[in-house]
């Protein structure tokens, strides 16, 4: 398979059958859905693309930079897009507490903004509140900062309803039970 972009290499992750003998449970076909196969190496990625895809003419022609609120998942396949289309990104958070993930973040461009003291859940009554920091940003940006808001973005369900879904229902064609960890939630 040849692709022209990093991008069309989003979604479409494989299924692994894991063995009756591995997770010993009888009658049971078990399957692992390898979102790390993503590029970046994560769901994320899928919300990331669909958040960006269409905006990035707008954004790259009337640089606008983007701005988001995430632990690093998010961010790092964000901060990759934004990257490969020469927009500047700054993350907001309170909740990078991987150095790792800083130093990755760092590594790719992103201005990272940690903001100490705020709660891990959000609260619209708390003035060090990351999310109520961007939306002051946004607003004092005056059209030059756009904010993903993957925490309100209502693509971030769609996308997962209209990819992940959609392939564990072409691949699976039956599932009893799906038991998913959650991130963006």
């Amino acid at each position: 398979m040849i692709v022209s972009s990093i991008t069309e290499l989003i979604g479409n992750t494989p299924l692994l059958r894991i063995a009756p003998e591995v997770h010993g449970l009888p009658n049971v076909n078990l399957y692992a859905k390898l979102e790390l196969c993503n590029p970046f190496g994560s769901v994320k990625d899928r919300i990331a693309w669909e958040f960006l895809r269409a905006e990035l003419p707008r954004l790259r022609e009337q640089k606008i930079g983007l701005i988001e609120n995430s632990s690093g998942n998010t961010a790092k396949a964000i901060a990759v897009i934004a990257g490969m289309h020469n927009v500047p990104f700054r993350l907001v958070s309170s909740m990078v507490r991987v150095q790792e993930t800083k130093d990755i973040l760092t590594l790719l461009g992103v201005e990272v903004e940690e903001v100490p003291g705020a709660l891990n859940c959000f609260d619209p009554n708390d003035p060090n509140d990351p999310q109520y920091l961007i939306q002051k940003q946004v607003a004092a940006a005056g059209g030059g900062l756009f904010f993903t808001s993957q925490f309100t973005n209502e693509a971030n369900p769609k996308t997962h309803y209209s990819s992940t879904g959609c392939e564990l229902e072409r691949d699976l064609t039956r599932v009893d039970f799906l038991c998913s960890g959650l991130g963006t939630s």
